[in-house]
């Protein structure tokens, strides 16, 4: 009897324990970015699907060092693209890709334990909602999304009955959120216009002075003016997908050979950290002690290394140096069952 009475006793125990878990409520954004500026020491993650965010990294390991926000950041670039042969956008099904980052996430928050997490990248920041992992996340999650879309906010309102063309990958087009953004922020739809860029982040990356990156800059220009009204409006260009940046020259020139006049051309991946040092954050520590990790599910080739090297060192020389020692790990998340699924 006295077996049975301590064996219900401590069922009884672990169901209590576990309704507590359970019904422990979810913190919210604010108060998980409240608890990431009461520390001394964080590691802050910055994600994107190939090494476009890679700039992201560079600007905060850049700002941080004379920052006074924390005493020691370590700055992490997790290159969640699943395979050198399979990305996001070649994925048949919204499910697949959201399933595939899911994974992603989770094995960020098992290897690398981030007390922040930056998604640089526009095609995951549009995914990133649709996750498991979104409902649960126990450390702030910023995507960059609502940093492209405050930028070309704040521009258009300077100038009034302007336009915007937006060029992202075809997964960030098909779902909208910049456009959904704009509009309920105010911004009529007849000002938006939007433009894929099939694989374009990916000739990027093999080489952004190549004969095919500058063809295809070309054809998503034409294509873009194809749909835009010229009335006289002043027009800005929006990068949102973070490669694009890399290539801001080749834009121009494509839109100078049309003949279009581009007020501005926007990239939003240095505005990405900001909230991070504001005012109120900075000087808390004489001294911050940085360290910047790159690592990689595929395999990065000497020639995307080589290409991406050469723009980020001015920025960052070393983060520069840590994408030539970037670290290989090609099963940190499982991606080839889902990707194949039928």
């Amino acid at each position: 009897m006295r077996t049975m009475i301590k064996y219900l006793y401590s069922v009884l125990i672990i169901l209590f324990i576990s309704s507590c878990q359970t019904n422990t409520p979810q913190k919210s954004f604010d108060q998980l970015l409240n608890e990431f500026f009461q520390k001394d020491s964080v590691r802050i993650v910055v994600t994107d699907s190939g090494l476009g965010g890679v700039s992201i990294a560079a600007d905060v390991v850049k700002r941080m060092k004379n920052s006074g926000v924390f005493k020691n950041v370590d700055v992490i670039f997790f290159n969640a693209q699943p395979h050198k042969r399979s990305g996001y956008n070649s994925m048949k099904t919204t499910e697949q890709k959201v399933e595939v980052f899911n994974n992603a996430l989770k094995a960020m928050e098992e290897h690398f334990h981030p007390d922040l997490l930056l998604i640089g990248c526009n095609t995951l920041s549009v995914l990133y909602d649709y996750t498991e992992f979104s409902k649960t996340a126990k450390f702030p999650v910023v995507g960059i999304v609502g940093t492209g879309v405050d930028l070309i906010k704040q521009k258009l309102d300077q100038d009034k009955n302007s336009d915007v063309i937006i060029f992202a990958t075809k997964t960030t087009v098909k779902q909208g959120q910049h456009k959904k953004g704009l509009i309920k922020l105010g911004i009529k739809e007849s000002n938006i216009y939007t433009q894929a860029c099939p694989k374009l982040a990916g000739r990027i990356e093999r080489g952004p002075d190549s004969d095919t990156t500058k063809s295809l800059v070309n054809i998503y220009v034409k294509e873009a003016l194809q749909k835009y009204k010229n009335n006289g409006n002043p027009l800005y260009v929006s990068y949102n997908c973070t490669h694009y940046g890399y290539v801001d020259t080749l834009f121009k020139e494509a839109f100078k050979r049309n003949g279009v006049k581009v007020k501005e051309f926007l990239d939003p991946n240095p505005l990405m950290a900001d909230f991070i040092f504001t005012p109120d954050h900075l000087n808390r520590f004489k001294d911050t002690k940085v360290s910047v990790r790159i690592v990689s599910q595929p395999e990065l080739s000497p020639g995307k290394i080589g290409a991406i090297y050469s723009l980020i060192e001015p920025i960052s020389p070393e983060t520069a140096e840590a994408l030539m020692e970037y670290e290989y790990t090609p099963d940190y998340f499982e991606w080839e069952s889902i990707a194949n699924k039928k």
